[in-house]
């Protein structure tokens, strides 16, 4: 069994949906809020203006087979927090191992793998000397510093996790099938 840690970024306007969905989750590590120019101009016309972002893992872990369901789970959170048809939030799974952060996508795209049920996996970072390193087509908010030192705790976290599990502590698995 490969298992993973859960990872969300989420894109908002209104603090007051963001706070909604995180009272839904368990949420273990919480980034700070991002300004970043890239999502204006992609979501603006959808979402509004003022967009922010956040990270966050959350508590237990995923089989990383689950990776469809969690992002057919954050789309249907999508839905239910969309007014008059538009997204008040952007829900992008994922997770972190320990070599890789994938990102799960319903976008077709080059360097992407089909997963199936419309999902396809990429690759954002690879863990290599010491640290995650961004690839050719890392999204330009996953290349800040602050991000991926924020991904890099989430990992440290995610491998302590699991020495204390192999050392018979409770596993925490988190399932997204019903979805």
């Amino acid at each position: 069994m490969e298992l993973a840690k859960p990872i969300l970024s989420v894109i908002y306007k209104e603090e007051e949906v963001l706070r909604e969905l995180l009272q839904e989750l368990s949420v273990e590590h919480l980034s700070e809020s991002f300004n970043f120019a890239s999502i204006q101009r992609y979501y603006s016309r959808e979402m509004g203006e003022g967009l922010m972002k956040i990270f966050l893992s959350l508590e237990g872990l995923i089989k990383k087979e689950e990776l469809v369901s969690f992002k057919l789970w954050a789309m249907k959170k999508e839905k239910e927090f969309s007014l008059h048809g538009r997204r008040r939030l952007n829900i992008d799974p994922g997770y972190v191992d320990e070599s890789h952060l994938i990102l799960a996508s319903s976008k077709k795209r080059g360097g992407r793998l089909y997963l199936g049920k419309g999902v396809y996996a990429e690759i954002e970072y690879l863990f290599l000397y010491g640290g995650f390193r961004a690839l050719y087509w890392t999204y330009a908010d996953y290349r800040d510093k602050r991000v991926m030192a924020f991904f890099e705790k989430v990992r440290n976290a995610f491998l302590k996790e699991l020495k204390t599990t192999k050392h018979g502590n409770e596993l925490r698995l988190l399932s997204f099938t019903e979805y």
